[in-house]
């Protein structure tokens, strides 16, 4: 599958792994091993130590044949990417987490596709594990970018960072990652990337496993939510107007999240964002849930919709979603 090709073919591309680190030890061991287990490995390998308490060189396969950048204050992922975005000498770039792990086909693939069709940005379908038990076999989705527009994708919140590799003078050409971002940052990075129009490539099989971890940066939920409405209200100023609707949908998705973690500030600058950009349709939301919220506002239709599930027994609920209520 392939979007927007008509770039020249260059079989001869280098291909650089950049790695992200900070604390996560052994799974470092085991991300590097999945790595130099690949089928034409990369040409390079670097990993950015975020000033963690436990070295990564510590955590390194004997005779790794990579570099170590490490900082000397802990700044977040955005920043070590950056970093290594710099440090890099390759034509394409990869980034990747500490605690996830490659397929062993992937090196293999993204070559051949990069060589069949010079795309500027190969993205690749991910499976995702929970201690060590399979939660889903694809996780992105990428059949959907078959019939949907990239920059739509990308809003949605489906692409990850793992999914892809990028040329890295695209990549500088963004400006990397935006550091102000703690959280949240692939979905910033994508949706920057999108709106650029790149060249892309699809690979629907899943060539990265990602690890979802109850101590992980993504499972802060409140964190992760409040920068996504940063994200979105950095985005606002700079996208197309077409794709305004759709980023008003993702303010709204933030503050339901928020509300539901007892965030009610934080969903409720969500909300009014939502509002400024939009106004917002609430099409991810059921039929009751629109009706509320047209009328009264998300925040409305959030107290009602918790007002109604502590109320109406879920046999009942169940038969009015059928409904489309």
């Amino acid at each position: 599958m392939t979007g927007a090709l008509n770039g020249s073919t260059r079989p001869g591309s280098t291909l650089a792994v950049l790695i992200t680190y900070y604390g996560e030890r052994e799974l470092l061991r085991e991300c590097v091993e999945s790595v130099l287990a690949q089928e034409g490995r990369p040409d390079e390998i670097l990993v950015y130590d975020d000033a963690s308490p436990h070295p990564a060189e510590d955590y390194l396969p004997e005779g790794f044949p990579g570099r170590v950048v490490r900082g000397a204050v802990n700044r977040g992922p955005c920043h070590g990417r950056n970093v290594l975005l710099r440090e890099a000498t390759a034509d394409y770039v990869h980034f990747h987490d500490a605690d996830d792990l490659f397929h062993p086909g992937w090196c293999r693939r993204v070559r051949e596709t990069l060589a069949e069709t010079g795309a500027d940005v190969v993205f690749t379908e991910i499976t995702s594990y929970r201690d060590g038990e399979l939660l889903a076999e694809r996780v992105l989705g990428l059949e959907r970018l078959e019939r949907e527009d990239l920059v739509r994708f990308c809003l949605s919140g489906s692409m990850l960072v793992p999914s892809g590799t990028y040329r890295r003078e695209l990549v500088l050409a963004l400006g990397g990652y935006r550091e102000e971002l703690w959280q949240t940052e692939d979905y910033d990075f994508h949706v920057r990337m999108a709106v650029r129009g790149p060249q892309y490539a699809v690979v629907p099989e899943p060539l990265v496993k990602i690890r979802v971890r109850a101590e992980g940066r993504s499972q802060k939920r409140i964190e992760v939510w409040t920068s996504a409405v940063q994200a979105v209200r950095l985005l606002a100023a700079e996208i197309p107007a077409e794709y305004r609707p759709e980023l008003a949908e993702a303010a709204v998705r933030a503050g339901s999240v928020l509300y539901k973690e007892g965030a009610l500030a934080e969903a409720r600058d969500a909300f009014r964002l939502a509002e400024r950009i939009g106004p917002p349709d609430y099409r991810g939301q059921r039929g009751l849930y629109r009706a509320v919220a047209r009328t009264f506002g998300a925040e409305a239709a959030e107290w009602f919709g918790a007002w109604y599930r502590s109320l109406v027994p879920q046999g009942f609920r169940a038969r009015l979603v059928k409904r489309g209520l």
